[in-house]
């Protein structure tokens, strides 16, 4: 089966480095084949015989952790189960350009009532936040991104829980998939 896999907080601001021809070494020598990468914001698909992917997840986690000495959270997700989270988004999500999409990925175990309360009240003239299958579709105005709500997101409590993949990368990851 095909799986992407979502490595959160990795590459960003000089912490947690991993370059991703260590990831796909790494990954590769953890068993999993047609291993590829995308961008440096730890993307990566791949292939396994594995069904369960908490079990995948947990893999990749303890492979980053005894080869690079990191502690990192990671999703995975099926490649139909992606393809869905694509089709199922809002008609809103992606559609205005003055506007900034992101796919707000929740890392298990997660409770999505107990998220979008964390999320708080939004805005709804510069920001639109819904509810998703584990995730959740994030558009924001790039011109008063300071005003909203979820643009805080990252000094809350709640940002420790997801990883962030905006809109293009969220469909070039699905092309990535399509490939393998």
């Amino acid at each position: 089966m095909t799986y992407l896999g979502l490595l959160r907080g990795i590459n960003v601001g000089g912490k947690a480095k991993i370059k991703m021809a260590d990831l796909r070494l790494l990954m590769t020598r953890s068993g999993f084949t047609n291993v590829a990468t995308y961008i440096q914001s730890g993307n990566v698909v791949f292939n396994s015989d594995v069904s369960d992917t908490d079990k995948l997840a947990d893999t990749i986690h303890a492979a980053i952790f005894a080869d690079l000495g990191l502690d990192i959270d990671v999703v995975v997700l099926e490649k139909t189960d992606w393809a869905a989270i694509l089709k199922n988004a809002p008609v809103w999500w992606g559609a205005d350009d003055t506007w900034k999409h992101n796919l707000l990925v929740l890392l298990p175990p997660y409770d999505m009532p107990e998220t979008m309360h964390a999320i708080g009240k939004l805005k709804p003239e510069i920001e639109a936040a819904e509810p998703g299958e584990r995730v959740v579709y994030q558009s924001m105005s790039r011109e008063f991104f300071g005003r909203t709500t979820t643009g805080k997101l990252a000094s809350s409590p709640l940002y420790k829980k997801i990883t962030v993949r905006n809109y293009n990368t969220a469909h070039k990851l699905q092309a990535l998939l399509d490939t393998i």
